[in-house]
């Protein structure tokens, strides 16, 4: 579709007729309307919506009264004032039907009636003035060659796609445009038509018991879908938002660290080291604590300690001298020597025994005081090694130890303290937990978010198994001329085919869109290819290296240039034939990006293209670089007296400067 002229009649502040001609010539594709901020660049834009569309074009299903409030805020007001009732846009249009060119010309009157605002439409085409029949025909061949939301998708709005930008909208403002522009949308629509007719025109108590489950099935796949969608954009803005918190906590930190206060890091590594500190005072004291309650006392009594072991020693040297001599007895000695070869006097007994015994006698005469068992012995003789050992030393320096630790406990609390009695190095403190508090929150949803979501898609796998399982099972069952499970065949078939075609548009798009970039790109090769996940429309970029670039790197400007260079090659792959709008598209870019949108981007955006622009943005170095893609220019000149805008037939004075010369 072309614009070739559009007409406005007391519209906004464009008093009486203004006319502008749109129409390319040759290669110069671009329309130049200039004008100051206020100057009726926006009603242009409004005016061709609506002689377009009407009240279709704003989102009314009828001229209702609302419709009416909206066109009357339209209306030239001098022309009201003085009671004029001539109110039009007239619009000229070029389509192709059955390979013919068409040249349409669409009137749009509005008059008041009774004080009441009437709306008459007229079409007229080869000379020919359309029927209300005809209006109707070719008012719904427009809604399917132009409808006003793919309208909107040519206007390239430089605020708009500023707010796309900053509020991270790029995935969800690629899904919309590819979905209409690759016509997907239309599918969409006959799948939801074919399940309310499923729904509706069923009696689901009468259908055979697998369709019922199929029915429910498919439901359930649909209600499933929208929720792991809902989770996913959950979990996305949860992302978002845990890293403003991260942004906001670096930001706070960095602040602290250049005002002297301690780093968070350091200050929760001090907090650390105060509680290993008191750790290891504790543990001290405990081994202290140990020390005094069961070893020092023996310290205390060490020789009445070596004087028991002793005394144990020397019982039980005589207990086993006692054993013994009540073991060798006259019969068991001779029963000895008698094992042993040779002859003995007979009285070699007694001398053995004697003998024997007198190796095992003490030296001393030994009273039995203690008659410790063996337990109690091994008791007295582990604490005797215990007190000949270094242990009081040991504990010496751990009291040593620890008054060494309460000293330095003692800095590393001063130091925290003057850091946190200081008020502004309180607030950032306080600042910095209430973020990692945050991030942890942000985190922990995330987490359970993610369970979810990972329990729904096993669900949704295990759904659509089952669905199968029963399609072919109702094959097998020749139950397929039904026509509730023909209408699920036809949603199936139909999902099937928007996942290929999408992907097989979306790899074009990314080709297209990769080429554009390198183009625009002040970096050279900066960005090496673009992938685009068919899924979530998530837009992934990529070095030469094949190194991922996280888009938070680019800056304002780079992210339009990404988000236009897409927008451009999603047209261009759906071969539709559009004009395209630019309103102050250039305000946030640099002089070089500024001039390779207009060398590389523009001349190549189709075969029209409208900028609307203020002198600030198209200058008279950036004018020069386009005039020659120039077929027609403007300039809207707004008298704040009159509050009226004329149209020029130049840009802005510039111009005139460069045409003297």
């Amino acid at each position: 579709m072309l614009i070739n002229e559009i007409q406005l009649t007391n519209i906004g502040p464009y008093r009486g007729i203004n006319t502008f001609d749109l129409r390319p010539d040759g290669d110069k594709n671009v329309v130049l309307v200039g004008g100051e901020n206020g100057a009726g660049k926006t009603t242009l834009l409004n005016a061709i919506k609506l002689g377009l569309f009407g009240s279709y074009g704003f989102g009314f299903k009828s001229d209702n009264s609302e419709y009416f409030k909206r066109v009357q805020g339209f209306l030239n007001k001098d022309a009201k004032k003085i009671g004029e009732n001539n109110y039009r846009i007239q619009l000229n249009i070029s389509l192709v039907d059955n390979f013919e060119k068409v040249n349409y010309t669409l009137y749009r009157h509005w008059k008041y009636s009774n004080n009441k605002l009437k709306e008459l439409f007229e079409i007229v085409a080869n000379g020919k003035h359309f029927s209300e029949y005809d209006i109707e025909l070719f008012q719904s061949k427009m809604k399917e060659i132009m409808p006003p939301h793919l309208l909107d998708l040519c206007l390239f709005d430089g605020e708009e796609i500023s707010r796309i930008v900053n509020e991270d909208l790029l995935s969800d403002y690629l899904k919309n445009l590819s979905r209409v522009v690759f016509n997907l949308d239309l599918f969409e629509t006959m799948e939801n038509d074919l399940e309310n007719y499923s729904s509706q025109n069923f009696d689901v108590n009468k259908m055979a018991s697998l369709e019922k489950e199929l029915f429910t099935l498919n439901t359930e796949e649909k209600d499933l879908k929208s929720k792991i969608s809902t989770i996913q954009k959950n979990i996305d803005n949860l992302l978002n938002k845990k890293q403003e918190y991260v942004d906001d906590y670096q930001r706070v930190k960095n602040d602290f660290e250049k005002n002297g206060g301690l780093v968070k890091d350091k200050r929760d590594e001090i907090l650390t080291q105060i509680h290993n500190i008191e750790s290891k005072r504790k543990q001290n004291i405990e081994i202290v604590k140990e020390f005094v309650s069961n070893t020092l006392p023996f310290y205390l009594a060490k020789e009445l300690l070596l004087e028991t072991r002793d005394q144990i020693k020397e019982e039980e040297q005589f207990q086993l001298y006692k054993q013994m001599d009540q073991k060798l007895t006259d019969q068991n000695l001779v029963n000895i020597l008698s094992s042993i070869p040779g002859q003995f006097e007979p009285d070699s007994s007694i001398a053995l025994k004697e003998q024997l015994l007198q190796l095992m006698k003490p030296k001393t005469d030994t009273i039995q005081i203690h008659g410790a068992s063996f337990s109690e012995s091994s008791l007295i003789e582990n604490m005797v090694l215990t007190i000949s050992s270094n242990m009081n030393l040991r504990n010496l320096n751990t009291i040593e130890e620890n008054k060494s630790l309460l000293q330095e406990l003692y800095e590393l609390r001063q130091r925290l303290k003057a850091n946190d009695s200081t008020n502004e190095f309180s607030d950032m403190i306080r600042d910095m937990e209430k973020n990692q508090e945050a991030i942890q929150q942000i985190d922990e949803e995330m987490k359970a978010h993610q369970k979810d979501l990972s329990s729904l898609k096993d669900k949704l796998i295990q759904t659509m198994s089952a669905i199968e399982k029963i399609q072919n099972t109702l094959k097998d069952q020749d139950k397929t001329k039904s026509s509730f499970l023909e209408s699920q065949k036809i949603i199936a078939l139909s999902r099937r085919f928007r996942e290929i075609q999408l992907r097989k548009k979306l790899q074009q798009v990314q080709i297209e869109a990769s080429t554009m970039i390198k183009k625009i790109f002040r970096k050279q090769n900066y960005v090496s290819y673009i992938n685009i996940n068919y899924e979530t429309y998530e837009v992934f970029l990529f070095d030469s290296q094949k190194e991922e670039i996280e888009k938070t790197t680019l800056s304002a400007g780079e992210k339009e240039i990404l988000l236009i260079s897409l927008i451009w090659a999603i047209f261009k792959c759906s071969g539709r034939k559009v004009p395209f709008i630019f309103d102050t598209l250039l305000g946030r870019l640099d002089k070089t990006h500024k001039a390779a949108v207009l060398t590389e981007f523009i001349p190549n955006c189709g075969r029209q293209a409208i900028i609307l622009s203020t002198d600030s943005e198209i200058d008279e170095h950036h004018y020069k670089i386009l005039a020659g893609y120039i077929s027609k220019e403007y300039m809207l000149d707004f008298n704040v007296e009159t509050q009226q805008t004329r149209i020029l037939n130049q840009y802005f004075s510039f111009n005139k400067m460069e045409l003297s010369l």
